[in-house]
């Protein structure tokens, strides 16, 4: 997963963890803890920033992982989960021996956001970038035209469409690299976006983590604000970096799976 910023970069030293990249997506089912009201006070560094007012905490909350205990913040207009254990502060991916992104899970279990009127303003938004059939499943894909990430989840999207069994509005946002702004604005620019994308995908460039279309000369104002819409909505469905899925679930609910997915999980979805 490629992500938009962390907490650590924009709001001092605190330090970061990565456990491992986004497997799965299989649910996750954390162990039961005590109550927040009996769990340790956040760390020293969490707490200096909350009193200076440079993020608010909206909740603490008891993980899978013994003596670790997560915090749902905001930070500007990004929602984080943050972890504490010994006075000591970790951010990044927490993913389970399972390959679950236990982020994703927390943030859905304890700081859920309305997906289903995210997905609204994309719409209304527009350019997005719609293949397969109607009947077929569908999930919204925000992916950045230099993200490597984005490159494998669509090409282990491509066959199902093709085979009418999966249905994709692809939403494109750039962020990641100097040029990733102006490739997504050539692709939506483009007489024929889908086709476009599936040009700067098949060109892609993974040793330098470049996308194979030319990035436009100029960004037309019209198109600039499209792509910020893109990026927000993002943010405010819980994605800190790309690929960001949005999906139904079983229950008909919209969801949000920050990261790659598993080839099992996306050929189960197109099942459906």
């Amino acid at each position: 997963m490629k992500s938009v910023k962390s907490l650590s970069r924009a709001a001092g030293p605190l330090a970061a963890v990565l456990v491992a990249l986004l497997g799965g997506c299989a649910p996750a089912h954390p162990a039961q803890s005590p109550r927040a009201s009996s769990l340790p006070p956040p760390p020293p560094a969490l707490a200096a920033l909350v009193h200076a007012g440079k993020v608010r905490m909206l909740t603490r909350f008891p993980t899978a992982v013994p003596g670790l205990t997560g915090y749902v913040v905001r930070f500007e207009s990004d929602r984080e989960v943050v972890y504490g254990s010994h006075g000591y502060l970790f951010t990044g991916e927490l993913i389970s021996p399972q390959s679950v992104d236990l982020n994703g899970v927390y943030r859905q279990q304890y700081a859920p956001v309305n997906d289903a009127a995210v997905i609204r303003r994309l719409e209304r938004a527009g350019d997005l970038i719609a293949e397969g059939p109607p009947h077929a499943p569908l999930l919204y894909g925000i992916i950045d035209p230099n993200c490597s990430f984005c490159y494998h989840f669509y090409h282990m999207a491509e066959p199902l469409i093709a085979a009418g069994r999966l249905r994709v509005r692809w939403v494109l946002v750039g962020f990641l690299e100097p040029t990733s702004e102006a490739r997504a604005a050539a692709i939506l620019a483009a007489a024929n976006p889908a086709a476009a994308l599936s040009l700067d995908e098949d060109r892609f460039d993974l040793a330098r983590e470049h996308g194979g279309i030319a990035p436009a000369r100029r960004i037309p104002p019209a198109i600039a604000k499209v792509l910020k819409i893109h990026l927000d909505a993002m943010s405010d469905a819980g994605g800190n970096g790309t690929p960001t899925i949005l999906y139904r679930s079983r229950s008909g609910a919209w969801r949000t799976q920050v990261g790659l997915p598993s080839q099992r999980w996306l050929d189960a979805y197109a099942r459906r």
